[in-house]
């Protein structure tokens, strides 16, 4: 099947992410400089942090797209120092700034995605952390990237507004690398919207229960899990820490 077409293909999320990109940058367009000095809801954090992650992170990906088209053998960041560098250096810049950066970063991304070759997807590419993978990879990572950051800028847009074809996603890779993790504690998940139950862990544990959304929010530690049910009654299991 072509890259171009499929339910988890690369153009299957560009219409997505350009939404969501275009309501990132209507919350930053509303903050002020003050409202950009405010903690976010990322531990040491404020929100002109996480904006700047995000430009870079948008930047990141336009490199290794650029790297899977071209002989250039660009990684995504030099290493995690030089990434924290940037984030910490673009903090402190006033919120008209931050957005013009934030704007211009997911615009040449997108565009960059609209016009990336079919058959230049599943070059691999040199990624943080994650060694060589394919190119394909940038575009639902990114749509990760904005939905859950925007999330961290603690202006109302939480797990209810993530797109219901981001969180099934989502949801699925989420429980997949807490199945293979051992610090994973025992329990089974169970979406209200398919009622499949996802079982993590081994050994007998409790069942979490509730909307799909609100059971990524807890998992990627968005939300405190007060809207899940657990069965037999009790405290919420506690995932091990979320990286997207």
């Amino acid at each position: 099947m072509p890259h171009g077409e499929g339910h988890d293909s690369p153009a299957s999320f560009l219409p997505l992410l350009r939404t969501s990109a275009g309501r990132l940058l209507a919350t930053a367009a509303k903050l002020s400089d003050e409202d950009v000095r405010a903690p976010s809801l990322l531990p040491g954090w404020s929100r002109a942090h996480v904006l700047t992650h995000l430009a870079r992170s948008a930047d990141s990906r336009h490199r290794l797209l650029v790297s899977a088209r071209s002989d250039a053998d660009l990684p995504q960041y030099a290493d995690e120092g030089r990434r924290a560098q940037e984030i910490e250096e673009g903090a402190g810049r006033s919120a008209a700034v931050l957005l013009d950066d934030l704007d211009s970063s997911l615009h040449r991304f997108l565009t960059a995605v609209g016009e990336h070759p079919d058959g230049a997807w599943e070059v691999p590419v040199r990624w943080l952390g994650g060694g060589l993978r394919p190119a394909r990879g940038a575009v639902g990572s990114m749509l990760r990237e904005v939905e859950v950051h925007h999330t961290d800028l603690a202006t109302g847009h939480g797990p209810a507004d993530w797109p219901a074809f981001f969180v099934a996603r989502e949801l699925e890779t989420t429980v997949r690398k807490l199945c293979e993790d051992p610090d994973a504690p025992p329990m089974a998940l169970c979406a209200d919207e398919d009622r499949v139950l996802r079982v993590v862990g081994d050994g007998p544990g409790p069942r979490v229960t509730g909307p799909a959304a609100e059971l990524l929010g807890w998992l990627t530690g968005r939300t405190d899990g007060r809207a899940l049910t657990v069965r037999p009654s009790g405290p919420l299991p506690t995932p091990p820490p979320w990286r997207s």
